[in-house]
């Protein structure tokens, strides 16, 4: 059985990232500080494999929406590739604007290979069903919020669907903490 989970890879030009199983919000934050990182060594081509990925959320989504919007305000030509999509795939993707912003490429029959040669290794923490400790709720709230924020920036039709989501996570985010939340006795 095939590890679960997000597994990343590069060649000189382009990263590869494999989702197997679940996209979430539990998984999201390793793939954003990975893409960060690559960002930041001068990769502008990500190339996203869903072809074994059961069900993407919300979160994830944004979390990939901001990787595409970091690549198009960065100089040269950037691009989000989401290659073995099923349909269901592209229909999310397509209903949240997300077509505009990645290249997307519909699987025909048996999944096209992603980069022979490519060396891949499963990013920590990805395996929503291993996941160690938990991140904190300030951290989660954050991301999930970051991410929303995104899939906004990437669609002003989003912000409808998730403008009452962002005011909560604001809200929880900008209130202070009680001395048991931060950890004080």
């Amino acid at each position: 059985m095939t590890a679960k989970g997000i597994s990343v890879g590069s060649t000189a030009d382009e990263v590869f990232v494999r989702v197997i199983g679940r996209g979430t919000f539990q998984n999201s934050q390793p793939l954003r500080l990975y893409a960060t990182e690559m960002i930041g060594r001068g990769y502008r081509q990500f190339t996203v494999d869903v072809g074994e990925c059961s069900t993407m959320d919300s979160t994830f989504l944004g979390v990939l929406a901001g990787i595409g919007l970091r690549l198009s305000q960065q100089p040269g030509t950037g691009a989000v590739n989401i290659v073995n999509a099923e349909t269901r795939h592209r229909e999310l993707l397509v209903t949240l604007g997300l077509d505009r912003l990645f290249v997307i490429q519909l699987r025909n029959g048996s999944v096209a290979p992603v980069a022979a040669g490519v060396q891949w290794h499963m990013l920590p923490e990805s395996d929503v069903n291993t996941v160690g400790t938990p991140a904190s709720k300030e951290d989660t709230a954050r991301l999930m919020l970051d991410a929303h924020r995104d899939l906004i920036r990437a669609d002003e039709r989003n912000l409808p669907k998730f403008d009452e989501l962002t005011n909560q996570l604001t809200r929880r985010l900008n209130k202070p903490s009680s001395p048991e939340e931060a950890g004080h006795p």
